[in-house]
Order: C-alpha cells, then sequence, then structure tokens
C-alpha cells in the first residue's frame, strides 16, 4: 500500500513536471530582439535602406509618444500560428509604452507566406481589427504576391506610421507617403460591383420616372450617390470607385429609357439611334 502511494506521488510528479515542460516549450522557438528592437530581419528580407528608415523613424515617434512599431520577419514559425508567434513576440518583445500599452507589431514569414499585425490595446481605437486588415490588402500584400517584400513591408510600415501619427496629431521626420497598390483582381471586383450597382440605381429610378414623378427619382438618385461615396470611402478607402459608381449609375439612368432627364428629348432620340447603328457594326 505504501509503496503504491509513493508510485501516484511519482506519477503526479512527473505530469506537472512534464506539464510544465510543454507549456514552457512554445517559448523556445521564439526569436529574440536584436540590438536595434524596432527592425528583426531573421529572414533577410530588408534593405539597409528601409531597416535605416524604420530605425530613425521609429526613433522619432518613440521620442513624442512613447509608441513603437516594430517589424520582425522570419524564414517560417516552426509550426505554430501566426497568431500564437506574433501574440508571443508581442509580449516579449515589451512593444510599446507599458501604461499606454501603444505598441505594434509587423510580422512576416517567409516560407509560410503569411503577414500579421498585432495592436496593442492603446492603438485599437485608431487600428480596430478592419482597418488593420483593409491596410494590409492594400499597402503590403499586393507586393509580397510579387516577392517584393522589402518594398511591400517598408510601404506597408509607413501606412501603420501615418495612422499613428495621425492618432496623436503629430509630425515624423522623413515619413514616407505609402502608396495603394491595386491588383487586378481588385479593379475588376471595383468594376464589377459598379456595374451591378449601377444597374439597381438605373432600375430602380425608371420605377419612380414611369410613376411619372420625377422628383423622387431626383433624390433617390442623390441619396444613391452620397451613399456610395460612404461606402466606398468605408470599404475600399478610395474615391475612385465612388466615382465610378456616379458615372455607372448615370449611364444605367439614360439606359433606362427616360435620358431625357438629362438631355433634350430630340437629343435623346439622336443618341438612340447612334447607338443602334454602333451595336448593329
Amino acid at each position: 500500500m505504501l509503496l503504491l502511494n509513493k508510485l501516484k506521488k511519482v506519477i503526479i510528479c512527473s505530469a506537472i513536471f512534464f506539464s510544465i515542460l510543454f507549456l514552457n516549450g512554445s517559448n523556445y522557438a521564439i526569436v529574440s530582439p536584436t540590438k536595434d528592437f524596432y527592425v528583426n530581419d531573421y529572414a533577410n528580407l530588408l534593405s539597409e535602406e528601409t531597416k535605416k528608415y524604420i530605425l530613425q523613424t521609429n526613433q522619432d515617434l518613440n521620442q513624442k509618444t512613447g509608441a513603437q512599431i516594430v517589424v520582425v520577419t522570419v524564414k517560417n514559425l516552426e509550426g505554430k500560428s501566426i497568431e500564437e508567434y506574433a501574440n508571443q513576440l508581442f509580449r516579449e518583445f515589451g512593444i510599446g509604452d507599458k501604461e499606454k500599452n501603444n505598441g505594434l507589431l509587423l510580422l512576416c514569414s517567409y516560407e509560410d507566406r503569411m503577414f500579421r499585425v498585432e495592436v496593442g490595446y492603446g492603438l485599437e481605437g485608431c487600428l480596430p481589427d478592419g482597418k488593420t486588415g483593409r491596410l494590409q490588402d492594400e499597402y503590403i500584400i499586393p507586393y509580397l504576391r510579387e516577392n517584393k517584400f522589402d518594398e511591400g513591408i517598408r510601404n506597408g510600415y509607413s501606412a501603420f506610421l501615418g495612422e499613428v501619427a495621425e492618432e496623436y496629431n503629430i509630425t515624423i521626420d522623413r515619413r514616407e507617403e505609402a502608396t495603394i497598390k491595386i491588383t487586378s483582381t481588385q479593379f475588376v471586383r471595383n468594376i464589377t460591383l459598379g456595374c451591378y450597382s449601377g444597374l439597381i440605381v438605373g432600375i430602380i429610378i425608371r420605377i419612380y420616372m414611369r410613376k411619372g414623378n420625377k422628383k423622387k427619382g431626383l433624390i433617390a438618385y442623390g441619396i444613391t450617390i452620397i451613399i456610395s461615396f460612404i461606402v466606398s470611402f468605408v470599404i475600399f478607402n478610395t474615391y475612385s470607385f465612388a466615382l465610378m459608381y456616379f458615372v455607372i449609375s448615370g449611364l444605367g439612368i439614360i439606359s433606362s429609357g427616360r435620358g431625357r432627364i438629362f438631355y433634350h428629348r430630340w437629343t435623346w432620340k439622336i443618341w438612340r439611334i447612334r447607338r443602334r447603328i454602333v451595336w448593329r457594326i
């Protein structure tokens, strides 16, 4: 009986020991901060010029706000999820001011072809999940898909740096303006949405016109255009889609058979005849 009790204690202690060892094992694969802290290019993706740019602008940002934007590149995640890896990096590096919790981590895994942005609680007001994802889609991911890692990470860093600077209402010396890179897929998507939206708007306004209420039709058109600008800015963060929506909506109205609300009736007939001739050709 005594031997059995000792055996139970040994088993329990062993289980506790291996559990602790397993939990702590998740920390072994994490990279350590370099002497520069702000730039940790373990995958050798960044040029010396980019490293210098990130370092200098970060020093200015930290001096004025206490915020920090750390860039880390690794060859792979060693089997971890990028969310887990980024979260652990963020905690162990101690990014940002301890009281303000205003740190930001940009993590790129080269072999896994993954990118992650980890935001401290102090910056979640200006960088919610939706906005963070959109910034990645517009300023970073299109470059990474073309294997332009240095250019993409630098451009994305500038975009997030601009957001943080705007939040604190400060100017960062030598900060570059980020450039939106629209892929062919995004362009086709915008055109398709614009065409369908314009067609729907044209049909709706045509219904109003058939009922003889031109005023309501024009009001509906105006409201729709205003909404399109708001929606396009929130979703796409660009006015180009709103302008495209406006133009295609107008064409949808003209093609709906009530074009004379914009043109003299005779001009409208001439336009329709010309259109038919072109189509026959």
